[in-house]
């Protein structure tokens, strides 16, 4: 492959958890990139939650992750078109 092939400017995906810290049962996830899917994963990499959004068409999702024991989890999200990004998550 030539390096004609790697495209430097490529947007970076990024997206905005709220609120974060988490205190109650449920955030969003604001882009503005459509999601295709957002997983949260605790420390010990156990999925606790996977919401799919099926449509594409949402740019902001509710994730309902109900009582969830304290600590960091790991945000996965997942866009249309393949990319992904891990955001932490701190539930208070």
């Amino acid at each position: 492959a030539s390096s004609q092939d790697i495209s430097y400017n490529e947007e970076v995906k990024e997206a905005l958890i709220y609120p974060n810290p988490l205190t109650g049962e449920k955030f969003m996830v604001k882009s503005e990139t459509a999601i295709s899917k957002i997983e949260v994963v605790n420390v010990i990499g156990k999925v606790i939650n996977r919401t799919e959004n099926p449509n594409f068409q949402l740019k902001e999702v509710v994730v309902l992750v109900g009582k969830c024991e304290k600590g960091i989890y790991f945000v996965k999200i997942t866009f249309d078109d393949k990319k992904t990004i891990v955001k932490k998550l701190l539930v208070k």
